[in-house]
Order: C-alpha cells, then structure tokens, then sequence
C-alpha cells in the first residue's frame, strides 16, 4: 500500500477493508508475500497490530494537544500571579541593598541596568536634540522665554480708532449693577466683581 494515505483514520479504513477482503477472498489460503510466508490468521493479526499502532498513535496525539491545551491555560492564569509577586518583592525590598539576592531566592531575576558608552550617550543626546527640533518641542523655561511682540511700524495699524462713546440713556443708569463698572472708549461696559 502505498504511503499517500490522507490521514491515520483514513490508512486504518483501507487496512480494514483489505482485512474483510483477504477474510472473503483468501481465508483459507497462505500467502508468500515480499518473501514472507502468511497464514490467513498471521496476516490478519500483523494488519491489525498496524491499525491498533496507528490508533493509539491517534489518541496519545489527542491526549497530547488536550495536556498541552491543559498546561497553557493554567500558564494563562498563573503568570499574572507570578508577576504579582515579583511586583510585591520588589515593592517590599526594592530598596534593600541586599535586594539582588533576595530576587535570586525568589527565582527573579534583578533588573538589569543598561550602562552605555561616552559614545553612546553622546549620540543619544544628538538625537534627542534633533528630535525636539524637528518637532518644535520646547521646555517650560524655554516657552517662558518666548513673548509676542508687535513690531514698530505696524503699532497704529493694530489699535482700533477711537469712536465716539453713545450717550449713556437714562434707563441704563438707573439698571446699573451694584458692582463697579467703568465704560470703555468704544462704549462697552466693563463690570468687575471683586
């Protein structure tokens, strides 16, 4: 038989069915096959042990997946567990000098500090300068600095003209609020509260 078989379940229909067709067709006949001589039970039994071959195969393959199926979920539950409880020695005995060993008997282990190179911190502080740049980013102190000016000639052209104020009606002044209020060259009325 040829080994193109699709899947076990489907090798073990065709073993099956040669085993009822060898039962039907040469049940009472011994057969030399491949310079092996079978007697119709020999053969039977040594089809069937392939088929009981190729089924275990199968279910130690399923039992498989469902262990390894098993092991992931209970991963899935205990790892956030785990790193509770690094967390909780670290917030314990992170100041700890001895705080690396402490880790160890835990299992943990300490962060590890990245220490770079004059040549590396150098580069990093170019790039952090060209990235604030590029991106106009400014610190507080540098924004405090910044105030907007108007420039010299255009002065006069910014302010408005002055209008003349609308006389103030009899009712107005009779409505006033009780707060101070003072009347603006362009005729709006300003209230503060204090």
């Amino acid at each position: 038989m040829p080994n193109n078989d699709k899947s076990k379940t489907d090798r073990a229909d065709k073993i099956r069915k040669i085993q009822a067709g060898l039962q039907k067709y040469f049940g009472n006949v011994n057969l030399t096959l491949l310079g092996t001589s079978y007697t119709p039970a020999a053969l039977q039994a040594f089809l069937q042990a392939d088929v009981a071959s190729n089924d275990a195969s199968t279910l130690g393959h399923a039992a498989w997946l469902k262990t390894v199926k098993d092991a992931r979920d209970t991963d899935a539950k205990t790892n956030p567990v785990l790193r509770a409880i690094r967390a909780q020695v670290l917030a314990v005995y992170g100041e700890d000098q001895n705080v690396a060993n402490i880790l160890a008997e835990f299992g943990f282990a300490p962060r590890k500090k990245v220490v770079l190179t004059a040549d590396q911190q150098a580069a990093k502080a170019a790039k952090l300068r060209a990235t604030r740049q590029a991106r106009g980013t400014k610190g507080s102190r540098q924004k405090a600095k910044i105030h907007g000016t108007v420039p010299a000639g255009d002065a006069s052209s910014q302010q408005p003209a002055p209008t003349a104020a609308p006389a103030p009606s009899a009712t107005s002044s009779s409505t006033s609020n009780s707060g101070s209020s003072s009347a603006s060259p362009t005729g709006v009325t300003n209230t503060s509260h204090s």
